[in-house]
């Protein structure tokens, strides 16, 4: 969620004259949660089947560092893998993930990239709203 302090000292960077109290006007303008749910449809996450190559590297080349049992997961945005995660992000070492651990990662890390593509669209159109 956007900060009304940063975004009003980024307009008066800019040459507005706003107040603080019209930014927090102009953000109120906005329903996050319907636009976290338009951002979501660009995301994708699957679990790796661990045999089907991905961009042309074979299943046994992206497992070599993967710990024995795990699930691996993949995150694709406008249907493009960006992610590939082959062990749990949040433990110390090479540790392997269950189903329910690699899902809920991976779910983080989208949560956390609609955020900032809600946040990126809403300050560029605040700061354009503000500095007419």
């Amino acid at each position: 969620m956007l900060n009304s302090l940063e975004i009003l000292k980024e307009a008066r960077e800019l040459g507005s004259t706003t107040t603080l109290a019209e930014v927090d006007a102009v953000l109120a303008g906005y329903d996050y949660p319907a636009l976290r749910e338009a951002e979501r449809v660009n995301y994708r996450i699957e679990l790796y089947d661990k045999a089907s190559p991905i961009n042309g590297v074979p299943a046994e080349i992206i497992l070599k560092d993967a710990p024995a049992g795990g699930e691996v997961y993949l995150i694709y945005v406008n249907n493009r893998l960006v992610y590939l995660q082959t062990h749990d992000p949040e433990e110390m070492g090479v540790v392997a993930m269950s189903e329910t651990r690699a899902l809920e990662a991976a779910g983080t890390i989208v949560d956390s990239l609609i955020e900032q593509a809600v946040d990126v669209r809403v300050r560029e159109e605040v700061l354009r709203a503000l500095l007419v």
